[in-house]
């Protein structure tokens, strides 16, 4: 054994962990499957309690990582690994993924890199087989040495093909080398991950997407497009600027094709031929969303704008059971 072994409690299966890796993906590897959400620490899904040994947390900066939990010995699957062999007891342990996430490891090569406007790309990557996810999901991208970083897939299910729609932040290292990664190149990809799916039923449909987190939005778009949904529709898009609105073309094309689509856009910074809204998606919602607490709600985007969006569905009483999010873009 070249790791460490880790035991569930009590009288579950044993796995080996690799040395550096983390315990949620040799126990997937070992079709061993404990809980999980979002697969980057931000959900608190994945803990389990540490019964014997001793470990090591890989992302000190996990939102879901605290100090009552260091004192309980409690852990996060998706970013901790052994420091020797382990005792773990989670709430539930299962020999088959769940229906939401069958999550899977793939190779992907970059085949195509699209310019949408400043700074923003859209890639698309063609993996070995097919990819399962769901509209609305998230992968994770291995981009060497260690670096890895959350993007939404823009594109449907079904198909060898995944796209993500970003942006490139210069200085930040996950960033600059997706965004010099070469035509051509490869990379190694986790998915599907996140709750941010369709749900079935007859509610509106609400979809709130700012910069690029208009990836999975378009993503859910195009499977209500392609489903001629009959649901009330509205989407509401935010940006900085008109040239960082993108795949606004796209969005009005999808909308037109829905029975009762509508499509609304904000700009912080508008010029004066913007007939939008002016200021952040806030803004948008706060004159064209007479019925929130009717819907159900999808956000994506930077984490300052899914908190404020978030703060004014509190304020319209929208039930949280009815609110799925991801703080990407």
């Amino acid at each position: 054994m070249t790791g460490f072994a880790v035991t569930v409690a009590p009288g579950g299966p044993t796995f080996e962990v690799r040395e550096g890796e983390r315990i949620l993906v040799a126990a997937r590897r070992a079709g061993v499957w404990l809980p999980f959400e979002c697969g980057w620490g931000s959900c608190s899904t994945c803990k389990v309690t540490l019964v014997e040994g001793e470990v090591d947390l890989l992302f000190a900066g996990a939102p879901a990582v605290t100090v009552r939990d260091a004192r309980r010995q409690r852990i996060l699957t998706c970013q901790t690994t052994p420091r020797s062999d382990l005792v773990i007891k989670p709430l539930t342990v299962g020999s088959v993924p769940s229906a939401e996430r069958p999550t899977t490891d793939h190779t992907g090569e970059l085949i195509g890199r699209e310019e949408l406007g400043p700074d923003i790309r859209r890639f698309s990557f063609r993996l070995e087989r097919p990819a399962d996810f769901r509209a609305g999901q998230y992968a994770i991208l291995h981009l060497g040495d260690g670096v890895r970083r959350c993007y939404s897939m823009s594109n449907r299910p079904g198909s060898p093909l995944v796209e993500f729609v970003t942006k490139r932040y210069p200085g930040r290292l996950g960033s600059e080398r997706l965004h010099g990664l070469p035509l051509g190149g490869c990379v190694e990809l986790e998915l599907p991950y996140g709750d941010m799916w369709l749900r079935p039923g007859s509610r509106p449909v609400v979809l709130i997407a700012g910069g690029t987190g208009i990836s999975p939005v378009l993503a859910l778009l195009l499977q209500l497009h392609v489903a001629a949904d009959p649901r009330p529709v509205q989407i509401f898009y935010g940006a900085n600027s008109r040239a960082e609105l993108v795949c606004w073309n796209e969005l009005e094309t999808l909308v037109a094709g829905l029975p009762h689509g509508r499509l609304h856009g904000a700009l912080a910074c508008p010029d004066t031929a913007w007939p939008g809204a002016s200021g952040l998606v806030t803004a948008a919602l706060a004159e064209h969303l007479q019925a929130a607490d009717a819907g159900d709600h999808y956000l994506a985007g930077p984490p300052p704008m899914v908190d404020a969006v978030l703060a004014h569905l509190r304020e319209r009483d929208v039930e949280l059971t009815r609110v799925h999010y991801d703080r990407f873009g």
